[in-house]
């Protein structure tokens, strides 16, 4: 399995990546200064990882059977547009 994420395809799955870190990083911080933290926040984080950030590579991979070049494009950029907003929704929720 070999892919490249090159240009926007690279800055959308960081825009991804790092707003999901900042939202980690959020709920880590509510849950310390409550005196709740648990364990399944880490594993909370790595489902969202195996459900929205894995099915992105896989889209990128699956890019070069695409006849068009730009329908799996568009889904990619549709899907990581998605996930980016649903995480600064759930930021702007925690505050």
């Amino acid at each position: 399995m070999t892919f490249a994420l090159a240009g926007w395809m690279l800055y959308a799955m960081w825009g991804v990546l790092g707003v999901m870190g900042v939202d980690f990083l959020a709920s880590v911080f509510r849950s310390l200064k409550r005196s709740s933290f648990s364990t399944a926040l880490v594993l909370d984080y790595l489902r969202d990882l195996l459900n929205y950030v894995f099915p992105l590579f896989i889209v990128v991979n699956l890019i070069p059977l695409d006849p068009t070049g730009w329908i799996l494009l568009i889904g990619y950029y549709l899907a990581s547009l998605a996930v980016f907003l649903r995480y600064v929704f759930a930021i702007k929720d925690k505050f």
